[in-house]
Order: structure tokens, then sequence, then C-alpha cells
């Protein structure tokens, strides 16, 4: 896809965002621009600074030659379960670096040195290989064989003048791989980023397997891994009470207006820090300890606040979040359950025909219904 086919596409586009603007009254849309401008904040964290560090790194690789010897600063890899936040970590730093920034050159062609890519689900070394030449704007041959599409992906890095590959959701190159395919995907990263005439790094998200899968001896050198760790219930009530201030007050412009005295044990005199602690811990075992997920709750309760005509937040509001989120039971919300520490978020959308379905689907397998649930991503 050329340039101007590129931006013949994005001014249609924005005519029929424009044109839906158009038909919605001032009031909605003004709350839809506040809600908007709430989930473009970014929270930084400890491992932000690392992120930083390891993508500067990537940077300054391809400033000086490196030949021969393995280097660690030619793929960085982002590694932690879904709702961790790592995709917006990762494009958030990188469009904050100049280096990684598009710009025109001295022919008068805008170059975009970063580029963006997903693993998709399955995926092989070729689908993998014809997703790069895809996001580099190109449809590569029907019948294309898997070496010619990495072959080409490599010479056309080049010619778009690429430095940086994002490839998001990488797990899926190799989870399903075999042996001969996941030493196929091994070899294609270590090629990209040892290429002798034009120096590319690989920025890499995912979940697990991805970790084990770059402990390979042919990527270990290679690579710096930056861990997005769950947030340790006990251990962090203070950091989601901070990101929980920040998200409302100042990014919103709200008020925490909390009734938390159904969370008071017997005829004791209620104590609002232990309350509010009680609170953040409910929050943090609903979102299964990811710091991605802890942020869109609180945001997706400030939503509701907002679309409410309500400047303040108030516990119901994460009550309906979850609820919303995971699809439970009323009986089964963590925020207002006595058992809440026993609940699974991520299974509180099966009902007893799903478990059911499970468990006859496993049997049919020859295997026993244990436990229903899905693999933590």
């Amino acid at each position: 896809m050329t340039d101007f086919e590129k931006d013949h596409e994005a001014r249609r586009s924005q005519a029929a965002i424009d044109r839906v603007r158009s038909l919605v009254g001032d009031d909605r849309l003004g709350v839809a621009d506040r809600i908007s401008q709430l989930y473009n904040k970014y929270i930084p964290l400890d491992r932000d600074e690392l992120l930083r560090e390891a993508l500067m790194g990537l940077v300054a690789s391809v400033t000086t030659r490196i030949t021969g010897k393995p280097d660690k600063r030619r793929i960085v890899a982002v590694c932690g379960r879904s709702g961790a936040g790592k995709t917006t970590a990762i494009v958030k730093h990188v469009r904050s670096l100049k280096a990684m920034a598009s710009y025109v050159d001295e022919d008068g062609v805008t170059i975009h040195p970063v580029i963006f890519m997903e693993a998709g689900s399955p995926c092989t070394p070729r689908l993998l290989a014809i997703a790069g030449l895809e996001a580099l704007g190109h449809t590569p041959p029907e019948r294309i064989r898997e070496n010619e599409a990495w072959l080409l992906f490599r010479r056309l890095l080049k010619v778009h003048k690429v430095m940086w590959v994002v490839i998001d959701e990488a797990q899926n190159a190799i989870e399903t791989a075999n042996v001969r395919q996941a030493t196929v995907i091994g070899d294609a990263f270590k090629a990209l980023t040892q290429m002798p005439d034009w120096p590319v790094r690989l920025i890499l998200a995912g979940v697990p397997p991805l970790a084990s899968f770059l402990a390979r001896k042919q990527l270990y050198n290679r690579r710096t891994v930056i861990p997005f760790d769950t947030v340790n219930v006990e251990g962090s009530v203070d950091l989601i009470d901070s990101i929980l201030e920040t998200v409302v007050v100042d990014h919103a412009g709200m008020e925490l207006r909390f009734d938390l005295g159904s969370y008071a044990a017997g005829d004791e005199e209620p104590d609002p820090r232990k309350l509010k602690d009680i609170f953040l811990r409910r929050m943090a075992h609903a979102c299964d300890g990811e710091f991605g997920s802890v942020v869109q709750m609180i945001r997706g309760a400030v939503e509701l606040a907002i679309l409410d005509s309500r400047e303040h937040v108030a516990l119901d509001d994460f009550i309906k979040t979850y609820t919303s989120f995971s699809g439970c039971r009323p009986s089964k919300n963590v925020f207002t359950a006595t058992n809440w520490e026993e609940l699974e978020p991520a299974v509180a959308l099966l009902r007893d025909d799903d478990r059911a379905w499970e468990e006859a689907r496993l049997k049919s397998k020859g295997k026993n219904a244990t436990k229903y649930g899905v693999r933590p991503q």
C-alpha cells in the first residue's frame, strides 16, 4: 500500500467517524471525549524505567555496528500474563523515543522506522513472515514459500528503512509449534537481528510460553527480558491505593465516596483504613493481580460515574464494573461476596451448562474434569 493509498484510507476512515460525531448531541459527545481522555492517560511503574532503558539500548545498538558476537541489545522481550499492561507500555515508550519516530528522508519519503505486527493464532513460521510483510504494506504472492517469505521480509525491512520490529502476542508463534517450527522461528529471529547490511532489532510482547522459548541457546545471549509480574495482593495495597487516587482524582478530576460499612466485621467500631484495605484487596483479586487490569477496572468504574453525570465514584460503580467484566452472578461478585477469596474471576462467566459441556468434552478425550478454567495468560 502506497503512502497516497494510506492517506486516502485514513481520510475516509476519519470522515466516517466525523459523520457519526455530527449525529451525536454535544452533551453526549463531551462525555465521550472525556472518557477518551481518561483512557489515554498512562501510569508508570518502576518496571517502566527498566523497559525504557532496554529500548534505549536497542537504539544505541544500531548506532554502532555489532558483528559476530551475540549482543543482548538485539531483542527486548516483555513477558507477563494477559492484562499486565505489556502492549500499552511498549507503545508508550516507543512513541516517546525520538529515534523511533517517523520522519521524511532526503528523497521526500515518509519513513516509519518502527513497525507493529501481531502473531496471529494459529501461527506458523510462514504465516508470521507473511504478517510481517503485511505490516510493511505488502501483499505477498499467495503461494509464497516459507523461506521465500522470510527472505523477502528481511529485504523489505531494509528497503523501508525499518530498524525496529514490534511483535505482539509473540507466544502464538511458538505455542503450538513442533520442534522444527520452533527452531525455524528461533533461527528467523536470530537472522533478523544479525543482517550484515542493515540493523534490525526485535521487541517482543507475550504471555507464557514466550519466556521459556527465549531461553533457547540461539536467543539467550541476544535478548533482554523485562518481566511484567502480577501485583502481590498483600504487599501492594498501597500501590493499588495510589493508582486509585491517580485515576479518579488526578486523571478524572472526581472524588471517591465509598460506603464500605458492609465490610465491617460484627459489632466492631469500623476502621476506615482497614475497610479500604479490604476493598483494595478485593480489587486486586478481581483483577487476578494484573496491573493493567486494575487500571482498566478503575477506569471502568469512573466511566460509569461519568455516564451517570456524577462527579464522584462509589462502591456500586466497582460492583457493576466487575459484573460487566466477569459476567458473574450477583452472589459471586468479588466486591460483595463474603467468600470473595475463594472465587475465581477468570471463570466467573461459566454457568452449569458450560461446565457440563466442558466435562463432557474432557471425558470424550479420556480426561478427568478436575478443574474448570482457562490457561493463565
